[in-house]
């Protein structure tokens, strides 16, 4: 066959498959398309009540502790400033305060010195005078029966019958600053003490008690009252700090017998 039979209308037209290599050229796949790769967002899960507070409660833990905070301090403040004075005038008057007290503590203590001083001058002279006192009977007791003060906190006749067996009374003022008051008494149906006593104690503190324990005959304690009664003379030894009654032993019936012993009733 000729080669111009080639393109006759009969015959068929065979196309030529390209080698494998040339046909991957010819027909070039396509290519996929990279996606990004979706970053995944990792899903919230929501909170149980028992994993996770809420947002409430978060916030209530720290409010209450400034709470309590604030509820402390404005009970400092209360405390230290109950009329809620401007807290610069509050501390100007409070640095005043200080020196005054301060003022006030160097003259007590130049006041214990003098007295401590007087004290040893006289205690020679209180003893010469105690041993003339005890032939004097009821010398003691009717100085107190004749204060106006003290004869007030005598209430009934058990106060008046017990007082009357005082035969010997005395004060001790220690070099610390603290004062003993000594009762002595003789032989009665109150108490089987001789002796009861009462000490003050004075310190940085203030001002504290102790006393000896009365012991009573037959459980016979005048000192027990019922409700609504007026407390015995002796219910003074006990753990009270009366500064007024103090100062009146000291000062007045110790210092000064003979004023109250020889005074009339009326005066």
């Amino acid at each position: 066959m000729s080669k111009n039979n080639k393109n006759t209308p009969n015959s068929k037209v065979v196309k030529k498959s390209q080698p494998p290599q040339q046909q991957k050229k010819q027909q070039q796949p396509i290519k996929p398309i990279k996606q990004q790769p979706i970053k995944q967002q990792p899903i919230k899960q929501q909170p149980t009540k028992q994993q996770q507070p809420t947002k409430q409660q978060q916030v209530k833990l720290p409010t209450e502790k400034t709470n309590k905070k604030v509820e402390e301090k404005e009970e400092n403040n209360e405390t230290n400033n109950p009329m809620g004075i401007e807290k610069e005038l509050f501390e100007e008057i409070s640095t005043l305060q200080v020196e005054i007290d301060n003022i006030g503590n160097k003259e007590m203590n130049q006041k214990l010195k003098l007295d401590l001083e007087r004290d040893t001058q006289l205690s020679p002279l209180y003893a010469e005078r105690e041993a003339i006192l005890k032939s004097i009977p009821e010398f003691w007791s009717t100085c107190i029966f004749k204060h106006p003060i003290l004869s007030a906190l005598i209430t009934d006749s058990k106060d008046i019958s017990f007082l009357k067996h005082l035969n010997g009374f005395n004060v001790e003022m220690k070099e610390n600053g603290n004062v003993k008051f000594t009762f002595t008494f003789s032989n009665n149906s109150f108490i089987k003490n001789k002796q009861i006593w009462k000490e003050y104690v004075f310190d940085t503190d203030g001002v504290s008690t102790s006393c000896s324990p009365i012991q009573w005959k037959n459980g016979n304690d005048i000192t027990k009252k019922k409700e609504g009664e007026d407390p015995s003379f002796f219910s003074w030894f006990s753990d009270q700090d009366d500064l007024e009654i103090f100062d009146i032993f000291k000062h007045e019936i110790w210092m000064f017998p003979m004023d109250f012993y020889s005074k009339k009733v009326d005066e």
